[in-house]
């Protein structure tokens, strides 16, 4: 039997690590308990089977607040139980949370705002106490002290929208932490445009990524009135508003949103709760039931 050493020796076969737009549903348990997780399993997936026959999920545990007795062999199972699949589970934003999990052996996928929230956890900030300490001849003074303690993120001031006047190159990355942006222009497959509030683009989305109402500290839940508007060609590869996401796969799936996809129409994205809605332009009115 190969040992881990001599496979390490081996020579390595050509491959790679790569970001992926994979489609997975993610199941929220906003009571918090997972004693709930078998009733909604079945009021919502036995009730639809042709919709989520052997589909991936991940579980969202935010809510729940003892880790220390989730059995995760036997959640894979119940999954398993409605032909379907658990990947893992999400939601996890501190290290404590985090090593219950690792203890477990359980995977953790976590969405990209709870990610980004757990990193920001793990940096804390440097600020300086003063102490008071002696010297020679008994005189006390005070001495700087460096000390890392967790203080509040400060959000920065609003500034004037952020206007771009040419096409987003493939794998540019445009933000606007503290306002929107318009771009007059195409946004190019595997570019970025990361806005705290609104994203208006006046042209074709060829695979791009854009995220409106976007997450500015640890403690800011996103601006969740942000709305996306793209005039041109839309076929983005991820859409995100306030850290709630589709991918473009989410999308094709959907019967309601894939026509919209590669066809030259204005179309506005808005968010309802933890939904992402999509409109055509010219119907565009909040609260009507969504294109």
């Amino acid at each position: 039997m190969t040992d881990i050493a001599s496979a390490v020796r081996m020579p390595v076969s050509a491959g790679g690590i790569t970001r992926t737009g994979f489609s997975l549903n993610v199941l929220t348990l906003d009571s918090g308990n997972l004693a709930d997780l078998p009733a909604i399993l079945e009021q919502k997936i036995a009730a639809q089977p042709e919709v989520y026959r052997q589909r991936s999920f991940v579980l969202d545990v935010s809510q729940v607040k003892d880790l220390a007795p989730l059995d995760y062999p036997a959640l894979q199972q119940l999954f398993a139980h409605y032909d379907t699949y658990l990947l893992g589970v999400s939601g996890i934003t501190s290290e404590e949370r985090a090593a219950v999990l690792a203890a477990k052996r359980v995977p953790i996928v976590n969405s990209n705002k709870a990610a980004r929230v757990r990193e920001e956890n793990l940096q804390p900030k440097v600020v300086v106490q003063r102490g008071e300490g002696k010297v020679a001849g008994e005189v006390p003074v005070e001495v700087p002290v460096e000390v890392q303690v967790k203080v509040p993120v400060q959000v920065p001031v609003n500034q004037p929208l952020t206007l771009i006047t040419r096409p987003v190159r493939s794998g540019e990355t445009i933000t606007a932490p503290g306002n929107s942006v318009v771009v007059f222009g195409s946004v190019g497959s595997g570019a970025r445009i990361v806005a705290a509030h609104h994203i208006i683009v006046f042209g074709d989305i060829k695979g791009g990524e854009v995220y409106a109402g976007s997450p500015r500290s640890a403690d800011d839940p996103g601006f969740t009135q942000a709305f996306i508007y793209a005039a041109g060609k839309f076929n983005p590869a991820i859409v995100s508003i306030a850290g709630n996401y589709q991918t473009a796969e989410d999308m094709e799936s959907d019967p309601l949103i894939g026509p919209l996809q590669g066809r030259d129409v204005s179309v506005v994205v808005t968010l309802e709760g933890t939904a992402l809605h999509y409109w055509q332009a010219a119907d565009f009115a909040p609260g009507r039931p969504r294109y």
